[in-house]
């Protein structure tokens, strides 16, 4: 069942390369500037070899005025099953994806399909007024588990290849069993969010972050689970238990650089996930 562990990251990691903000729209690289030396003065350093290098030519920009008119959000709905003790992921059908904003009743329940064949799917055009859509994707089937996936960002731009990855019953209570949540998710009253910290160029940033999940700016849920602890792969990824329901404040800082916050709704019982990026 150990090998439970690198689905779950990839679960999770997966959201960010393709819902990172809008739609690509990171700037440029900044232009790498370098200064002579003074005579006499000691050579530059050079840099480790396998020091990273992360665009945050993003950090505390302006947020987007302006959107397309109408965007969609298309997919696949994933199913991570755990039978036999050996994880899968599959793409399956049936699963009702619901596109909303806000609570999701009345006005803000902005659409509803249902996957196809491998779980492909792909919203009716949500209206924006123009203006940046704080949208969501809240995804159900039967025997996997409801999942909310949030962008990064509000939406301005049509957003294709998003996972929604499930747990079906029995891999969520093997995941449980592993001890990676501890203490164990209670799903009466909390739920299950997993986070992604990438650059902004979506590329998942692998030291010098911590990340925080608030409500009414206290935090909340089990200590932040690192899952870069289990598999290099995990990198950048984090796995918090136990968030109680409510309205929740996700953000990160990188080195001491805070990163751009947001708010997700956490409702009992399910998985949440979402990333953090430097900005816009």
């Amino acid at each position: 069942m150990g090998n439970l562990r690198a689905v779950l990251f990839a679960s999770v990691a997966s959201l960010a390369a393709a819902c990172g903000g809008d739609g690509g729209s990171a700037k440029p690289d900044a232009p790498v500037i370098h200064l002579d030396a003074a005579v006499d003065a000691a050579p530059d350093t050079p840099p480790l070899p396998d020091a990273p290098s992360y665009d945050l030519t993003c950090l505390n920009n302006t947020a987007p005025t302006t959107a397309a008119a109408n965007v969609t959000i298309s997919g696949t709905t994933q199913e991570i099953s755990a039978s036999g003790g050996t994880p899968t992921v599959t793409g399956v059908s049936g699963a009702v994806v619901k596109s909303c904003k806000g609570d999701c009743t009345g006005p803000n329940s902005l659409g509803m399909v249902t996957s196809g064949a491998g779980g492909a799917f792909s919203t009716a055009p949500l209206s924006t007024g123009g203006t940046p859509l704080d949208g969501y994707i809240d995804v159900t089937r039967s025997g996997d588990r409801r999942t909310l996936v949030y962008p990064p960002s509000p939406l301005t731009m049509n957003q294709s290849g998003v996972p929604v990855l499930m747990f079906n019953t029995q891999a969520f209570a093997a995941l449980n069993s592993l001890g990676l949540l501890s203490p164990p998710q209670n799903d009466t009253t909390n739920g299950l969010v997993g986070i992604v910290v990438t650059d902004c160029m979506n590329t998942p940033i692998t030291e010098g972050v911590v990340v925080s999940v608030k409500q009414n700016n206290m935090p909340v849920g089990n200590m932040p689970f690192d899952l870069s602890s289990l598999a290099a792969q995990g990198a950048g990824t984090w796995l918090i238990a136990n968030v109680p329901a409510g309205d929740t404040t996700v953000s990160a800082t990188y080195n001491g650089m805070a990163f751009r916050a947001h708010v997700v709704t956490v409702p009992a019982g399910t998985t949440v996930t979402t990333g953090v990026r430097p900005g816009y």
